[in-house]
Protein backbone atom coordinates (compact mmCIF):
# COMPACT_ATOMS: atom_id res chain seq x y z
CA UNK A 1 0.00 0.00 0.00
CA UNK A 2 3.06 2.49 0.76
CA UNK A 3 4.58 1.71 -2.57
CA UNK A 4 1.67 2.76 -4.14
CA UNK A 5 1.45 5.56 -2.77
CA UNK A 6 5.24 6.36 -3.38
CA UNK A 7 4.19 5.70 -7.21
CA UNK A 8 1.37 8.28 -7.19
CA UNK A 9 3.64 11.25 -5.45
CA UNK A 10 6.34 10.41 -8.43
CA UNK A 11 3.78 10.50 -10.79
CA UNK A 12 2.59 13.45 -9.69
CA UNK A 13 6.06 15.12 -9.44
CA UNK A 14 6.27 14.17 -13.52
CA UNK A 15 2.73 15.37 -14.63
CA UNK A 16 2.17 18.00 -12.46
CA UNK A 17 -1.54 17.93 -12.32
CA UNK A 18 -3.64 14.68 -12.78
CA UNK A 19 -7.10 13.45 -12.20
CA UNK A 20 -7.51 10.25 -10.38
CA UNK A 21 -8.45 8.60 -14.16
CA UNK A 22 -5.14 9.48 -15.66
CA UNK A 23 -3.48 8.18 -12.61
CA UNK A 24 -5.31 4.98 -13.07
CA UNK A 25 -4.20 4.69 -16.18
CA UNK A 26 -0.63 5.66 -15.64
CA UNK A 27 -0.20 3.25 -13.08
CA UNK A 28 -2.13 0.11 -14.30
CA UNK A 29 -4.49 0.90 -10.82
CA UNK A 30 -8.33 0.33 -10.42
CA UNK A 31 -9.26 4.15 -10.41
CA UNK A 32 -11.26 3.35 -7.12
CA UNK A 33 -7.55 2.20 -5.45
CA UNK A 34 -6.30 5.17 -6.85
CA UNK A 35 -8.92 7.65 -5.57
CA UNK A 36 -8.38 5.64 -2.12
CA UNK A 37 -5.22 6.32 -1.68
CA UNK A 38 -5.05 10.17 -2.90
CA UNK A 39 -6.94 10.50 -0.12
CA UNK A 40 -4.75 9.59 2.19
CA UNK A 41 -2.13 11.41 1.09
CA UNK A 42 -4.60 14.51 1.16
CA UNK A 43 -5.35 14.09 4.73
CA UNK A 44 -1.37 13.54 5.17
CA UNK A 45 -0.53 16.53 3.41
CA UNK A 46 1.38 15.67 0.64
CA UNK A 47 -1.25 16.04 -2.11
CA UNK A 48 -3.86 19.16 -2.66
CA UNK A 49 -7.15 19.08 -5.16
CA UNK A 50 -8.43 21.92 -7.11
CA UNK A 51 -11.13 22.11 -10.29
CA UNK A 52 -10.02 22.42 -13.60
CA UNK A 53 -12.88 22.80 -16.53
CA UNK A 54 -12.71 21.68 -19.87
CA UNK A 55 -14.92 23.27 -22.06
CA UNK A 56 -18.69 22.61 -20.92
CA UNK A 57 -19.89 20.43 -18.17
CA UNK A 58 -19.25 19.93 -14.64
CA UNK A 59 -15.14 20.67 -13.73
CA UNK A 60 -12.48 17.58 -13.23
CA UNK A 61 -11.04 17.33 -9.69
CA UNK A 62 -7.26 17.29 -10.62
CA UNK A 63 -4.32 16.46 -8.10
CA UNK A 64 -1.10 17.97 -7.46
CA UNK A 65 1.71 17.81 -4.72
CA UNK A 66 1.75 19.88 -2.13
CA UNK A 67 5.36 21.71 -1.10
CA UNK A 68 5.33 18.69 2.31
CA UNK A 69 4.86 16.31 -1.28
CA UNK A 70 7.61 17.81 -3.12
CA UNK A 71 9.90 17.71 -0.38
CA UNK A 72 8.91 14.31 0.61
CA UNK A 73 10.18 12.83 -2.99
CA UNK A 74 13.49 14.62 -2.81
CA UNK A 75 14.29 13.81 0.75
CA UNK A 76 16.64 11.20 -0.28
CA UNK A 77 18.73 13.07 -2.26
CA UNK A 78 18.96 15.80 0.61
CA UNK A 79 22.56 14.16 2.02
CA UNK A 80 24.10 13.65 -0.86
CA UNK A 81 23.48 16.98 -2.76
CA UNK A 82 24.35 19.06 0.25
CA UNK A 83 27.75 17.16 0.41
CA UNK A 84 28.50 17.99 -3.29
CA UNK A 85 27.87 21.62 -2.33
CA UNK A 86 30.03 21.88 0.20
CA UNK A 87 32.99 20.10 -1.94
CA UNK A 88 32.07 22.30 -5.12
CA UNK A 89 32.54 25.34 -2.61
CA UNK A 90 36.19 24.02 -1.57
CA UNK A 91 37.30 24.15 -5.01
CA UNK A 92 36.03 26.80 -7.00
CA UNK A 93 34.23 29.08 -4.19
CA UNK A 94 30.13 30.47 -4.53
CA UNK A 95 30.80 32.44 -7.80
CA UNK A 96 32.72 29.55 -9.39
CA UNK A 97 29.16 27.18 -8.61
CA UNK A 98 26.82 29.78 -9.55
CA UNK A 99 28.40 29.90 -13.03
CA UNK A 100 28.85 26.19 -13.13
CA UNK A 101 24.56 26.15 -12.38
CA UNK A 102 24.35 28.57 -14.80
CA UNK A 103 25.86 26.61 -17.69
CA UNK A 104 24.26 24.04 -16.21
CA UNK A 105 20.72 25.63 -16.79
CA UNK A 106 21.57 26.23 -20.23
CA UNK A 107 22.24 22.89 -21.55
CA UNK A 108 19.54 21.48 -19.78
CA UNK A 109 17.25 23.40 -21.92
CA UNK A 110 18.86 22.70 -24.94
CA UNK A 111 16.16 19.13 -24.85
CA UNK A 112 13.19 21.83 -24.21
CA UNK A 113 12.14 23.23 -27.30
CA UNK A 114 9.04 25.72 -27.55
CA UNK A 115 7.23 26.25 -30.54
CA UNK A 116 7.79 30.60 -30.66
CA UNK A 117 4.94 30.25 -33.49
CA UNK A 118 2.17 29.51 -31.35
CA UNK A 119 0.42 31.81 -29.17
CA UNK A 120 1.67 33.80 -25.30
CA UNK A 121 -1.08 30.81 -23.89
CA UNK A 122 0.39 27.84 -26.16
CA UNK A 123 3.56 28.57 -25.24
CA UNK A 124 3.74 29.14 -21.51
CA UNK A 125 1.47 25.89 -21.04
CA UNK A 126 3.39 24.42 -23.31
CA UNK A 127 6.68 25.67 -21.23
CA UNK A 128 4.76 24.62 -17.72
CA UNK A 129 4.30 20.96 -18.87
CA UNK A 130 8.28 20.78 -19.71
CA UNK A 131 8.75 21.82 -16.47
CA UNK A 132 6.74 19.38 -15.00
CA UNK A 133 9.10 16.64 -16.76
CA UNK A 134 11.58 18.56 -14.52
CA UNK A 135 9.92 18.04 -11.16
CA UNK A 136 8.86 21.92 -11.29
CA UNK A 137 5.38 22.60 -10.53
CA UNK A 138 5.27 26.06 -12.60
CA UNK A 139 2.46 28.04 -13.44
CA UNK A 140 2.12 31.62 -15.03
CA UNK A 141 -0.13 34.87 -15.41
CA UNK A 142 -0.11 37.82 -17.28
CA UNK A 143 -0.10 41.21 -15.13
CA UNK A 144 -0.38 44.45 -17.72
CA UNK A 145 2.98 43.76 -19.69
CA UNK A 146 4.56 40.76 -17.55
CA UNK A 147 4.39 37.28 -17.83
CA UNK A 148 4.82 35.95 -13.71
CA UNK A 149 6.18 32.69 -13.56
CA UNK A 150 5.19 31.05 -10.25
CA UNK A 151 7.23 28.46 -9.32
CA UNK A 152 5.29 26.55 -7.00
CA UNK A 153 7.34 23.94 -5.78
CA UNK A 154 11.18 23.96 -6.47
CA UNK A 155 12.82 20.72 -6.52
CA UNK A 156 15.99 21.86 -5.08
CA UNK A 157 14.72 23.70 -2.05
CA UNK A 158 15.89 21.80 0.26
CA UNK A 159 19.47 23.30 -1.50
CA UNK A 160 18.18 26.75 -1.23
CA UNK A 161 17.73 27.58 2.50
CA UNK A 162 22.00 27.02 2.32
CA UNK A 163 23.23 27.51 -1.11
CA UNK A 164 21.02 30.38 -2.54
CA UNK A 165 23.27 30.01 -5.64
CA UNK A 166 21.29 26.95 -6.69
CA UNK A 167 18.89 29.56 -8.13
CA UNK A 168 20.97 30.30 -10.97
CA UNK A 169 20.13 27.36 -12.67
CA UNK A 170 16.86 27.57 -12.51
CA UNK A 171 16.92 31.39 -14.17
CA UNK A 172 19.01 29.59 -17.09
CA UNK A 173 16.98 26.86 -17.35
CA UNK A 174 13.59 28.79 -17.72
CA UNK A 175 15.53 32.18 -19.78
CA UNK A 176 16.92 29.77 -21.69
CA UNK A 177 14.13 27.40 -22.95
CA UNK A 178 11.61 31.04 -23.05
CA UNK A 179 14.35 32.72 -24.82
CA UNK A 180 13.99 35.67 -22.40
CA UNK A 181 15.62 37.58 -20.43
CA UNK A 182 13.90 36.83 -16.72
CA UNK A 183 13.88 39.01 -13.83
CA UNK A 184 13.98 36.88 -10.21
CA UNK A 185 10.80 38.84 -8.63
CA UNK A 186 11.26 37.15 -5.05
CA UNK A 187 10.50 34.14 -3.10
CA UNK A 188 6.65 33.94 -2.23
CA UNK A 189 7.76 32.66 1.19
CA UNK A 190 10.95 32.76 3.61
CA UNK A 191 10.43 28.89 4.76
CA UNK A 192 8.66 28.22 1.36
CA UNK A 193 9.74 26.08 -1.89
CA UNK A 194 7.83 28.98 -3.66
CA UNK A 195 9.71 32.01 -6.50
CA UNK A 196 8.47 34.04 -9.19
CA UNK A 197 10.15 35.15 -11.85
CA UNK A 198 8.86 37.52 -14.63
CA UNK A 199 9.49 38.77 -17.91
CA UNK A 200 8.32 41.70 -20.41
CA UNK A 201 6.24 41.13 -23.31
CA UNK A 202 6.33 43.49 -25.79
CA UNK A 203 3.93 44.44 -28.62
CA UNK A 204 4.59 45.11 -32.24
Amino acid sequence: MKNTRQLILKRLAVTRQATTNKLAAQLSINPITVRNHLQVLEAEGLVMTSEKRHGVGRPHLVYQLTNVGQQEIASNYHSLTESLFAKLEQQVGKNGVSEILKTIGEEKAQDHKLEFNASLTEQMDHFCDLMAEQGYQVDWAMNENRVYIHNASCPYHHLRQTHPEICSMDLSLFSTVLAKELRFEKSLSAKGAACIYSYEVIND
